[in-house]
């Protein structure tokens, strides 16, 4: 895994992710997360995904370094979500030390566990919802969906791994810009994390990034 290449388009990351609240902004030097596929989908429910990479094991992959999240072709098209099925284990190095945080420590988060309320859907699932497992102070690695969506009101409430159900709803998290797809055009998956990793706390912590694609030249 060395490139970010799919067929159609170029997948780079070039930022963080984390999602918990805090203040005392610094920069991440590492962010990595155990990434199990990759869907996409032209609506901003996120409904009826094409999967363009899938593995029955996670790979661990650092989304500051440009990983590769896998190869596909999905068709052209206007894809309005993106659906990681992932870890909720998340490991993230500071690059400088405030508060909570080491600079060159590589923390351990479970972003989605019994203690937070957390839960996850896969995409277009029927039936309840899947309780997350762990706390805060004793973490267990489940897995998750994360919902990345054009819905302006994403990630202002709802839940982070949960599908949305409406274009208001607060589900998931916010897309910037959809992921177009036209020929040989690539796109970059711009993740920007300046400033998200956060000391305030009893624990170092992140914030929730933005997430957007943009044409690659």
């Amino acid at each position: 895994m060395n490139s970010s290449t799919f067929i159609k388009p170029l997948l780079a990351v070039s930022a963080g992710l984390l999602f918990s609240f805090n203040a005392m902004a610094l920069d991440a030097s590492s962010l990595k997360l155990q990434v199990y596929s990759v869907m996409l989908s032209t609506s901003p429910l996120c409904t009826s995904p094409v999967t363009v990479f899938s593995s029955p094991s996670a790979t661990e992959v650092d989304f500051l370094s440009t990983p590769t999240l896998g190869s596909g072709n999905p068709a052209d098209a206007t894809y309005s979500c993106v659906i990681i099925k992932m870890s909720d284990l998340i490991k993230f190095t500071p690059s400088s030390t405030s508060g909570s945080c080491t600079a060159g420590t590589e923390y351990v988060a479970d972003v989605c566990r019994s203690d937070n309320g957390g839960t996850t859907h896969a995409p277009d699932a029927t039936g309840a919802m899947t309780s997350c497992t762990g706390t805060d102070a004793v973490p267990h690695a489940d897995a998750v969906y994360l919902y990345l969506t054009t819905n302006a009101s994403a990630g202002s409430g709802g839940g982070t791994f949960v599908q949305p159900t409406s274009v208001s709803s607060t589900s998931g998290l916010n897309l910037t810009a959809p992921l177009v797809i036209s020929g040989s055009a690539k796109s970059k998956f711009v993740v920007n994390a300046t400033g998200k990793v956060s000391g305030s706390d009893v624990t170092c912590g992140m914030n929730p990034p933005v997430f957007g694609f943009k044409p690659v030249p």
